[in-house]
Order: C-alpha cells, then sequence, then structure tokens
C-alpha cells in the first residue's frame, strides 16, 4: 500500500494536469468555433510568418538556404525587400529556429499544422502545470520536517493552486491559440525553475549528510545525477534554439541542479553532463550555420533591428518606431554590435533620456495592462466569455512576488533556487528593456509567480494556524501593495480598441459568415473603439473598408475574403 504522503505527490499533479487540460480545451474548443481561429490570414503577424516558413521547410528546404525572410507591410516604407536583406545576416535564420522546425515537422505527419500545434501547446502547458505543482508539494513537504497531522493535505492544495494558477493565466491562454513560440517559451522555461525543484528532497539531503553504504550504490546515484542533468541540459539547448533571451535561465537551470550533488566529483559530473546536453541542440545549429556561411552561434538575425526599433532615439516604449531608425540600420549594415553603438552615440546629447526610456519600459512591464501588437488580448476576451474569467497579470504579481520573497527569508528556498526563480523573471523582463514590452513577451515570467503564489498560500496558511495575526497580516498587506503596483496609471497609452482588429476580423467574418456578421464587427467598433490612438484614421478606414468593397486594407489572405457578391457593400 502506498502511504498517504506518496499517493498526494502523485495526485496532486494529476489533479492540475486534469483539471487544465478541462480548463484549455474549453478555451480551445470557444475559439475553434469562432473566426477569430484564423487570425494566422491576417498577413501582418508573426504567426502568418512562421506559418509561411515552415511550409518552406517542409517543402524541402530543411537548411533554410536561402533563409527565410517575412516582409510586412508596414517595412515597404524603409525600403523593398533588398534594402531589408542589406539590415540581416545573410542566411541567418530568421529568429529562433526550433518552432517554425516544429511546426514543419507537424505540417509534414498531419497536414494542416493549426489544430495538432495548437492542442500540442495545450499538452505542453497541461504538463508544465501539473510539473511546477509538484515542485511546489516538494518545496512545502520537505519544509514540514515535523511531519505533522495535516501536512499532506495542506501541500497538495497549495501545489493545485500553484499549478492551477499557472495553467489557467487568462493572457497564457490567450498566447497558446496562435502558431507563435511564447506560448511554448513560457512553457519550457516553467520546466526549467521545476524541474530543479523536484530532484531535490529529504533523501537528497540525508545524502549529502552521510556516507554512501558502497560504491555500487555511489555509483548507480552518480549515473542518475548524470542523466538527469544531460535531459535538462537538452531542455535549456531547446529552450535556447526557441528563443535565445532564456540562456541565462538554461545556465541557472544547470546551476541549481548541480548543487543538489554532493561536492566534489558529484558536483563535477552534473555539470559536465548539463553542459554536453546543452552543446547537443546548438551544435546542430552550429553545423547548419558553418554550412551556410553564418558564425556558428548565430541564433537569428533580427537583434539589431530590435535594438534600433525598441532604443533609438525617440522610441517610447510601445511598437512605434523611432524617427532615425532607418538611418540606424543603414549605417549598421545588419551588425548587432555596431547598431548598439550607434544607438547609445544618439544620446550623446541628451543623456538622460535613455535611462527614462528604460524606466518607461520597466513600468509598462509591471502594470496590468496587457500590449498588443500580433494579437490584442482584449478584443480576444471580449468575444470569448471564458478569458473573462481567468487570472490577469495583477492577480499573480502580489502574492507570487511576496511567496518568492518570503520562501528565501524562510529557507523554503534555497539560494540558487531563489537565484533560478528570479531569474526566470527577469530573462523575460530582460528581453522586454532590449527592445519593447508587450503582452507576449512577458508570460515568460508567469511561471515563477505562479510558484511564488503556491508558497505564499502555505505561509499564509501557517500563521493563521499558529495564530501569529501580525505576520499574517504582514504578508496580506505586502501581496496587496504588491498587487496594486500593476493597477497605477500606464506611461503609454492604453488602448483597447484598435481599428486593424475591426478591419481584419470584419473581413474574416464576412468570407465565413457572411455581411450581416460582418456589419456586428464594424457597429461595434464605431460604439465601443473612442480608446482607439488613431481613433480618427480608424474611423476613415472602417468608412472606406464598408463604402468601397475593397479589402485589400485589411491584408487578409484571399481565404479569408469573401467574393464581392457577399460583401457588405453590397448589402447596403
Amino acid at each position: 500500500m502506498l502511504s498517504r504522503a506518496t499517493r498526494s505527490r502523485v495526485t496532486a499533479p494529476l489533479a492540475v494536469f486534469a483539471l487544465v487540460l478541462a480548463l484549455r480545451a474549453a478555451s480551445l474548443a470557444s475559439l475553434v468555433a469562432t473566426p477569430l481561429a484564423s487570425w494566422h490570414l491576417w498577413m501582418e503577424t508573426d504567426e502568418h510568418a512562421y506559418v509561411e516558413w515552415s511550409a518552406r521547410l517542409a517543402a524541402g528546404n530543411w537548411a533554410d538556404v536561402p533563409a527565410y525572410r517575412a516582409y510586412f507591410n508596414w517595412q515597404k516604407g524603409y525600403g523593398p525587400p533588398e534594402t531589408w536583406e542589406r539590415w540581416y545576416q545573410k542566411n541567418a535564420y530568421y529568429a529562433g529556429p526550433l518552432y517554425p522546425y516544429g511546426l514543419a515537422l507537424v505540417r509534414v505527419v498531419f497536414g494542416s499544422p493549426f489544430l495538432p500545434a495548437r492542442l500540442l501547446q495545450l499538452l505542453l502547458a497541461c504538463a508544465a502545470s501539473a510539473l511546477l505543482a509538484m515542485a511546489v508539494q516538494k518545496l512545502i513537504e520537505d519544509s514540514l520536517r515535523d511531519g505533522r497531522e495535516g501536512g499532506v493535505r495542506v501541500a497538495f492544495w497549495c501545489a493545485l493552486a500553484a499549478g492551477v494558477f499557472y495553467g489557467a493565466y487568462g493572457p497564457l491562454v490567450f498566447h497558446d491559440f496562435f502558431l507563435y513560440r511564447d506560448g511554448p517559451v513560457a512553457h519550457v522555461s516553467t520546466l526549467l525553475v521545476a524541474l530543479p525543484l523536484i530532484a531535490r528532497g529529504r533523501s537528497e539531503e540525508k545524502k549529502e549528510k552521510k556516507e554512501i553504504s558502497s560504491n555500487e550504490e555511489s555509483g548507480r546515484w552518480m549515473r542518475r545525477a548524470g542523466w538527469s542533468a544531460l535531459l535538462l541540459g537538452l531542455l535549456g539547448g531547446l529552450a535556447m534554439l526557441l528563443k535565445q533571451t532564456t540562456a541565462p535561465l538554461a545556465l541557472a537551470s544547470l546551476y541549481s541542479l548541480s548543487k543538489k550533488s554532493p561536492v566534489g566529483g558529484g558536483r563535477r559530473r552534473s555539470l559536465v553532463f548539463g553542459l554536453l546536453g546543452l552543446a547537443i541542440p546548438l551544435s546542430v545549429l552550429a553545423a547548419r550555420n558553418v554550412s551556410a556561411g553564418v558564425p556558428p552561434l548565430t541564433f537569428d538575425t533580427r537583434q539589431a533591428i530590435g535594438l534600433a526599433w525598441g532604443n533609438g532615439l525617440g522610441a517610447d516604449a510601445t511598437t512605434n518606431p523611432p524617427p532615425d531608425m532607418k538611418e540606424i540600420l543603414e549605417e549598421a549594415g545588419g551588425s548587432t554590435l555596431k547598431t548598439a553603438k550607434l544607438v547609445l552615440e544618439e544620446y550623446r546629447q541628451e543623456p538622460f533620456e535613455m535611462p527614462k526610456l528604460l524606466l518607461k519600459k520597466l513600468a509598462t512591464f509591471f502594470n496590468a495592462y496587457e500590449v498588443p501588437d500580433n494579437a490584442n488580448f482584449y478584443f480576444f476576451r471580449d468575444r470569448l466569455p471564458l478569458l473573462k474569467a481567468l487570472p490577469v497579470f495583477p492577480c499573480l504579481l502580489g502574492i507570487g512576488g511576496v511567496g518568492l520573497c518570503a520562501a528565501l527569508a524562510r529557507r523554503v528556498l534555497r539560494r540558487e533556487e531563489g537565484l533560478l526563480a528570479f531569474v526566470a523573471i527577469l530573462a523575460p523582463l530582460a528581453a522586454c528593456l532590449l527592445v519593447q514590452t508587450t503582452s507576449r513577451y512577458r508570460v515568460g515570467a508567469i511561471g515563477p509567480l505562479a510558484l511564488g503564489a503556491g508558497l505564499f498560500l502555505f505561509f499564509a496558511f501557517e500563521e493563521i494556524r499558529r495564530r501569529r495575526w501580525r505576520a499574517a497580516c504582514t504578508l496580506a498587506a505586502a501581496a496587496g501593495a504588491l498587487s496594486f503596483v500593476p493597477m497605477l496609471p500606464s506611461v503609454i497609452p492604453v488602448e483597447r480598441h484598435r481599428f486593424s482588429d475591426t478591419l481584419v476580423y470584419a473581413t474574416i467574418v464576412e468570407g465565413q459568415d457572411g455581411p450581416a456578421a460582418a456589419a456586428v464587427e464594424v457597429r461595434r467598433y464605431l460604439e465601443e473603439g473612442g480608446d482607439d490612438t488613431r481613433r480618427q484614421v480608424g474611423i476613415a478606414a472602417v468608412r472606406y473598408w464598408v463604402e468601397s468593397g475593397d479589402r485589400s486594407s485589411s491584408l487578409v489572405e484571399p481565404s479569408g475574403i469573401a467574393p464581392p457578391g457577399k460583401r457588405l457593400r453590397e448589402r447596403k
């Protein structure tokens, strides 16, 4: 018979997996039941680019030579594709290559990549949620050394809460609707945090305190530790191929795991195996790059563009490009270092503008507003009622941040584990500071915040159980104060309506459900879209869309455009 504690360690992650699976399956079903599932038809998104890129790979160009390049409508104002090609490094990948290659494999196996990829992302989210819950349970059980009655139950419910917080986080559910990498990046980042925590426990502490009874037993334990490090390193390498900004997190994860090995040979073995695992995916990247005439560890070719776009003099912490971006890119010629140098030189006469811009980005990262780019969280939430019921950033920042700090102060998290959790938050923050904060860049921070949320619930329960009301109130007050920070006024416009969303969706709806349904979307924007920062342009664009019958301005693929006889103009 399994003990109650053992049953709980299995039941909690399974319960989280099942709950998150049910919730996300319902969310995906609600999406697929609407024309919103065809958002990839908008040709101005990274999702459309990944779909096109994966089609080229699956068609036989597996080396991606010549390398794929997206060319969006907004780029035309800066020059033709030939001009942009001068600003890219020749034959370097357009972006982190793992996701488009994964889509290409899905395309080869299933034909259409859309539903299979969404289902795979759903399952990855469920696995990350379950393993995060297991990590929280391990931490709590290890902290309850007295083995008191009810401790297993407390660990179960706190772990369940942490896993569901992560799996049900509204913006992350939303971003997993799309075929771009940010949802999977968040899930893999969460695994890199959770797995080293799961690897620790009382048995590990006992091993560190007593001598191994025999050489054979020592060898078996060392081999298991080596394989664990190898697999974690492999996961870290794959994360870097998804998005290179995960590199610090991958290294912090390996460091945290190595600290669980005995000092000396065990720790060295863990590090060697971990770095070997990390090197395997990177060696594949290096081999392809060398064959294509690219420096071996070039992950993508957009760093220079991102630096100029997000940091040039006149950047405002939104997705608007600065006025001198073209001149910077032309002079830099695709060199990231030269781009950074040119950007810094712009601030010589106005040295305080750069710190002000970075502070503005920092404030935007911690604000409640989900900054839209490819897709608008608020647009989808208004049309998918289930999204309205899911937690958002202020729900996790307070209890998650305080939970992590309290866990470090009370030594529930060891120093290297606390470092790992905070690196997992700092990695997406750094990405936002390097370019600009958007909703999909920020979701990578949710894993460690959900971990902290589960630990916060545990600490609050313990203080109440021991009738330490002052400590309980201090925890609640700190969490409340931190939760209030995202509610402060935003330093950038917080538009929840964009006329571009309406034009795209009305065009797709018209093609799938007819002109009457499209008319509803147009009227809705005219009635509700007063917060659009480009309201007058939007009204003019919407009226032209209605009156002219011209659908070219919506930039939707022909498969999403209704034939002339079924357009709104013909029914007026």
